[in-house]
């Protein structure tokens, strides 16, 4: 028969309090997300452009971080296709090529349909229609200064818009991994470019149906128009292939 050991001389050990990784200070997804923040709000003022080399010492002295969530926020961003690493182990804002530009028009194309059918649902609703329609203006109102980027993000925020209005949460996550503010800086090279009537007609001409409350209309409209788009940027990248060392 074994005897039961004797612990009447022991004292109770006290719990040792462990600090799980993602709440330690410096590593918290808040700081991961502050890089994130950082990285995507410079792009979007064109502090950095397609091809800057990001600096994560920089990055760490600015944000009063350690090198964990500045790595883990680069890593992030690589994986989403906004930095891409480099043999060195710098990182830099990746380029978009022109076959990058038309991937993303051709899924865009018929997302950004479905996304303008979804949100003409909702039409009567007195506060989704006030919002669509100061959307709407908004791309409108680019025309005075013509500034590319600026047009691209009053459409990047009509479609945020008509995402939340509609509540799709698979648009939404496609809006957010997206990175528009980042493609907007590479098409902003090319478009609206001599084409800015053409952009504005059809968006004036989308919008007006989505006010309407004709969603299949206003679908057709932007899925042609982004057709358009396509076959431009179709015939750019078969004349930089016929180039000679393209």
């Amino acid at each position: 028969m074994i005897k039961a050991a004797d612990i009447s001389g022991l004292r109770p050990v006290k719990p040792v309090k462990t600090q799980p990784i993602s709440d330690a200070p410096d590593f918290s997804p808040s700081a991961v997300q502050r890089v994130i923040d950082v990285v995507l709000g410079r792009i979007r003022s064109g502090e950095y452009v397609p091809g800057q080399i990001i600096v994560a010492r920089d990055l760490m002295g600015e944000l009063s971080l350690s090198k964990a969530p500045v790595r883990e926020g680069i890593h992030v961003l690589v994986g989403e296709g906004v930095i891409e690493l480099l043999p060195n182990r710098s990182a830099r804002i990746r380029r978009l090529s022109l076959k990058d530009l038309l991937d993303f028009v051709e899924v865009w194309g018929a997302v950004g349909g479905v996304n303008l059918r979804l949100g003409s649902q909702y039409i009567g609703d007195p506060d989704s229609r006030r919002r669509i329609a100061e959307a709407l203006k908004a791309i409108q109102r680019t025309e005075r200064n013509r500034i590319p980027y600026d047009f691209f993000m009053a459409i990047a925020h009509l479609h945020s818009t008509l995402a939340d209005i509609s509540g799709n949460g698979y648009i939404q996550a496609i809006i957010t991994r997206a990175h528009f503010d980042h493609f907007h800086r590479h098409i902003e090279r090319m478009f609206p470019g001599a084409y800015w009537n053409e952009h504005i007609i059809a968006f004036k001409r989308a919008g007006e149906a989505l006010l309407a409350g004709d969603g299949d209309k206003a679908e057709t409209i932007y899925r042609n128009h982004m057709r358009w788009v396509r076959d431009i940027l179709v015939e750019s990248l078969y004349n930089k292939q016929r180039q000679p060392n393209a």
